[in-house]
């Protein structure tokens, strides 16, 4: 029994001595830090994901946020798209705290570290009307194009500069529009009157892109060899949004510019 109280002391004395010569290693506070990244999509229906079968694995913004949790331990994502939702909708969302999404906006992007952005669609597509050969439309086409040219010039750079006072370091990724019309015959009449007018936004999202990063959707969609546009017709209105393969071609744009600048996050 002494015995083995004296292997057992002597054991511990080892371990103790051991410990007093071992050297004292400096561990920087960082190094047991996770990384964490807060990532929300802001924006209308292409956003949200609207038309895909299986939103939370295809749209543009699930598809980003699981190339962010490839890169950070933690990934906290919200997808604030609402569909229909026109430019100047959401600028009220983000300044009018009457409206009734403004506090889950403000609380959802005040701290987020990337934030994309889809706007502008919906200010073209509720005036396209879907009448006999969309004579209607393209009867009064430049009155009313010509209108949401010049207020998307106000309201746009003033959404940059609400999510920018909301979230100050946020990292913003901003989605241009796309023309629907293309390579889809029936609409074959309609593609240069809305490609002058989508171009007109397109440059507006140029003109302000020192803010933010911008991503060249319409450019990708045009150069693809078929449409990657879900298009239907609700009663007069036109209802194109992109399809899975749309969604991941955004996707990858948006990874592409984040990979590009990823030192500029900072989560």
């Amino acid at each position: 029994m002494k015995h083995a109280i004296r292997v057992v002391l002597a054991f511990a004395f080892g371990c103790v001595l051991g410990i007093w010569r071992s050297p004292v290693i400096p561990v920087a506070s960082g190094d047991m830090t996770e990384r964490r990244i807060r990532y929300v999509a802001v924006g209308d229906s292409i956003a949200y994901g609207y038309g895909l079968r299986k939103i939370e694995t295809d749209s543009y913004a699930a598809v980003v946020r699981q190339y962010l949790k490839s890169r950070y331990d933690n990934v906290f994502f919200s997808n604030l798209g609402i569909n229909g939702l026109e430019s100047q909708e959401l600028l009220d969302i983000l300044q009018n705290p009457q409206n009734e999404h403004h506090k889950t906006f403000v609380a959802t992007l005040r701290h987020a570290d990337v934030v994309t952005v889809s706007i502008g669609s919906n200010d073209l597509l509720h005036q396209l009307k879907a009448g006999s050969d969309f004579q209607e439309f393209l009867a009064n086409s430049d009155a009313i194009l010509k209108k949401k040219c010049e207020e998307i010039k106000t309201i746009f750079p003033k959404i940059i500069v609400s999510l920018k006072s909301i979230s100050p370091h946020v990292v913003i990724y901003v989605n241009n529009v796309y023309n629907p019309c293309v390579h889809i015959k029936r609409f074959a009449s309609l593609q240069d009157t809305v490609d002058r007018y989508i171009n007109c936004f397109n440059e507006v999202y140029q003109e302000n892109s020192t803010q933010y990063e911008m991503i060249d959707v319409k450019g990708i969609f045009d150069s693809q060899k078929d449409s990657v546009i879900n298009l239907a017709i609700q009663g007069k209105e036109l209802d194109p949004h992109p399809d899975k393969k749309g969604h991941h071609l955004i996707a990858d744009a948006v990874i592409q510019k984040i990979q590009e600048k990823e030192d500029e996050i900072q989560p």
